[in-house]
């Protein structure tokens, strides 16, 4: 690290160049990786030491600091962690990485505690800023907990009772000082990140994906977290969603909120990855409640809209004492249109009656901005329909991979609402596998679906023919068309795989 002088006469002004090339070693980034994901060890090493050299120079020492705490025998599943820790947007990547089964085991236990990290922020600061946006808390009935219970990215959690005898129990959720002019630095340079991967696609040996415009859109998203206003609304909406589910716990609202301090209800339970039901039944059953609950649910939520919870890491899913899933920390959500969420139904209708050219269809819907490539897309979903016809159910990761291939391979513009819903699956797959390694989603949803579908039968008799409006989002007409193209599926399974076998045999 070199350190330049002031020039005599001119403001004094810090300038560093630290080597991080030596820090991040690319062969310590691809241990990291899956096999088949190994080849992104350089892009993913080059990026992360474009946005640290982007940091300004009191925020680089402070990460180095860091970093010379670990010592020199340091892994770099060790720095990786550390420098989550170090960086808001870092710290949000590593919570959603943390689950990922795909990755090494030790990444993810490094990464793992930030999902509620110890607090290091002074709980007099906290107080401060709490009396300056509510006024004296003794008027209002209010008496803080002598230390925060949690630290996050960009907030703090701290409990008080308030009441009566002081019997009612909330939490404030504080944003950090400061921490607005920080997040939206570093999502600039998350956005000069994308230019500079745009630059270097050929170079890098990535896909040609417009880095540049998906990350604006992530970063967009990624402002929600201390728009504590937005999470408010959240908040009252999610209540509205699982309002009449007694499986389901959402926080309520209190009345001390502000655009700085979210107040509400405390909630006590534990991660549902650290529960440890007796059989293997249990574990499967509090697998499928987590689901259901955070994916299903609003996938079939009757209205146009609906909001799904879009960072469910463990820390932000509950098993409370009573058996119930307590969803916390909304500040994060997605809306998905219900002509979103029927193309993801009718997606995963025509992979089961192996309609190509309908799942085509759907996919370039699917796609916000520009169109995919048409050779490209009809290549994906030729692939995938393969593992179809080998016998694999199309389900939830099945439609994951679908949506990651046309991304990355025909160029698919989801919107930035998809974006975080994909986001919302990786993280969910991770945390069900947590609580059940055996756990099957693409079973457990087609068995939530029929469910859905069955108890919805009755009422079939009285939709109009082409409405969708009923909560599996099929249609009287999409039944007819399916049980007139079944048929026809028998027919696209002999000529693909004839076609299969006269590619290899060419």
């Amino acid at each position: 690290m070199a350190a330049h002088r002031p020039v005599a006469g001119r403001p004094l002004r810090l300038t560093i160049d630290v080597d991080w090339e030596s820090l991040i070693d690319e062969p310590g980034v691809a241990s990291l990786l899956p096999g088949e994901y190994a080849r992104f060890a350089r892009p993913v090493r080059e990026g992360l030491i474009h946005f640290l050299r982007g940091l300004r120079p009191q925020q680089q020492l402070a990460v180095l600091h860091d970093q010379a705490q670990l010592g020199a025998r340091a892994t770099t599943a060790e720095r990786l962690g550390a420098l989550a820790r170090s960086c808001p947007v870092l710290h949000k990547l590593g919570q959603t990485l943390a689950r990922d089964h795909r990755l090494a085991a030790e990444l993810r236990q490094h990464l793992r505690p930030l999902e509620s990290l110890p607090p290091g922020t002074p709980l007099s600061v906290l107080a401060q800023q709490l009396v300056d946006q509510l006024g004296p808390l003794e008027s209002l009935g209010v008496y803080l907990a002598s230390q925060p219970l949690a630290e996050a990215s960009v907030a703090v959690v701290v409990p008080f009772t308030y009441g009566p005898g002081r019997r009612l129990r909330g939490v404030f959720k504080i944003l950090k000082p400061g921490i607005e002019e920080r997040l939206a630095q570093e999502l600039r340079l998350l956005q000069d990140v994308g230019h500079y991967l745009d630059e270097r696609c050929h170079q890098l040996g990535i896909p040609e994906l417009d880095y540049r415009d998906a990350f604006e859109q992530v970063s967009s998203k990624l402002l929600q977290e201390i728009r504590l206003e937005q999470e408010q609304r959240n908040l009252s909406l999610a209540d509205r969603l699982y309002a009449d589910d007694p499986d389901v716990h959402v926080p309520w609202l209190l009345e001390f909120c502000t655009p700085r301090i979210t107040a509400m209800e405390r909630i006590d339970g534990v991660k549902v990855s650290d529960h440890c039901p007796d059989t293997e039944a249990d574990r499967r059953k509090l697998a499928e409640l987590v689901f259901r609950t955070v994916l299903v649910r609003p996938l079939v939520a009757r209205g146009e809209a609906a909001i799904f919870h879009c960072d469910p890491h463990p820390g932000n899913v509950l098993l409370t004492e009573d058996g119930r899933i307590a969803l916390l920390d909304w500040s994060l959500a997605a809306w998905l249109e219900e002509e979103e969420r029927a193309a993801i139904v009718q997606i995963l209708l025509a992979a089961l009656l192996l309609d190509g050219e309908k799942a085509n269809w759907l996919l370039r819907r699917l796609s916000h901005r520009g169109r995919p490539v048409g050779g490209r897309l009809r290549s994906v979903i030729e692939t995938r329909f393969g593992e179809i016809r080998r016998g694999r159910l199309p389900g939830f990761a099945w439609l994951v991979s679908l949506l990651d291939d046309a991304t990355q391979q025909a160029r698919l513009r989801p919107s930035s609402e998809m974006m975080l819903f994909r986001k919302s699956l990786l993280t969910l797959d991770g945390t069900v596998g947590d609580v059940d390694r055996q756990f099957d989603p693409d079973a457990a949803l087609f068995r939530c679906f029929i469910r859905c579908f069955v108890a919805e039968a009755p009422r079939r008799w009285l939709q109009p023919f082409g409405a969708r409006s009923l909560p599996t989002r099929i249609s009287n007409a999409d039944l007819v068309e399916a049980m007139l193209s079944s048929p026809l599926a028998a027919a696209r399974f002999w000529l693909a795989e004839w076609k299969a076998a006269a590619d290899a045999a060419s």
